[in-house]
C-alpha cells in the first residue's frame, strides 16, 4: 500500500519527513511547483530519502474548468519547477481536488505522466484530529490501497507515526506509488490509477 501526501512542501513537511526517516518508511509526495521552490530543502530531502515525487500543478486550480492550454501550463510548469529543485522530472501527476476529465488525462500523458488518484481518503482537509485521521484510514485500507493525505495541515503529520505502526502490525508494506506497480509492468503515461494491484 502507498501513503501519498498532497499540496506540499509546507512548514509541516519537515516533521513528517522526520517520522518517515525514523521509521524507515517511504511515501509519495505530490508537490505544488512554487511550494517546491519555496521549501527547496524539504523537496530535495524527499527525493534523497527515496520518496516518490509527483506533480500537483502550479496553483491548485480546478483543471476541468480551464482551457486545454492552461491545463498543459499548470502541469508542465510545475514539473519544471520541481525538476529545478530535485534534478528529476516527475512522472506522476495528481489533479487538484481529484478533478479530471479526458483533456486533463491527455495533458498529463503529453507531459509524460501517469495520473495517480486514490481509493482511501480520511478527508484530513475536513477532519483535523490525528486520531480520527488514523481511524479513518485503518477502517478503509486494503491491499493495494493508495491513501491520500495532505502535509499542508498541522494535524496530519501527528497521525502518521501510529498509522505506520498499526499498518505494519497488520502486515502491510509501505511503498511508493511506482513501487506499488513494479511487479505488474509499471505505470503508463496518460493512464488513470485509483489503486494498486490487488492480490
Amino acid at each position: 500500500m502507498a501513503l501519498t501526501f498532497d499540496d506540499g512542501p509546507t512548514r509541516y513537511t519537515a516533521a513528517l519527513l522526520g517520522t518517515l526517516e525514523r521509521t524507515h518508511a517511504v511515501a509519495t509526495f505530490l508537490l505544488i511547483g512554487p511550494h517546491a521552490l519555496h521549501y527547496r530543502a524539504d523537496a530535495l530531502r524527499e527525493y534523497r530519502d527515496g520518496d516518490a515525487i509527483g506533480d500537483h500543478t502550479v496553483s491548485h486550480p480546478h483543471l476541468p474548468l480551464l482551457s486545454t492550454a492552461r491545463i498543459g501550463y499548470q502541469i508542465k510548469a510545475a514539473a519544471r519547477q520541481i525538476a529545478s529543485v530535485t534534478g528529476s522530472r516527475p512522472v506522476l501527476f495528481r489533479p487538484p481536488f481529484g478533478a479530471w476529465n479526458p483533456r486533463v488525462r491527455e495533458a498529463a500523458g503529453d507531459a509524460g505522466m501517469a495520473v495517480v488518484m486514490w481509493n482511501v481518503s480520511p478527508r484530513d482537509w475536513k477532519h483535523h484530529k490525528p486520531a480520527f485521521i488514523e481511524r479513518a484510514v485503518l477502517a478503509r485500507v486494503r491491499p493495494g490501497a493508495i491513501v491520500v493525505l495532505h502535509d499542508r495541515y498541522a494535524t496530519t503529520p501527528p497521525a502518521v507515526p501510529s498509522l505506520i505502526s498499526v499498518l505494519r502490525a497488520r502486515g502491510y508494506h509501505l511503498v511508493t506509488v511506482p513501487e506499488l506497480f513494479a511487479t505488474t509492468g509499471g505505470l503508463h503515461t496518460g493512464v488513470v490509477y485509483h489503486h494498486g494491484p490487488r492480490p
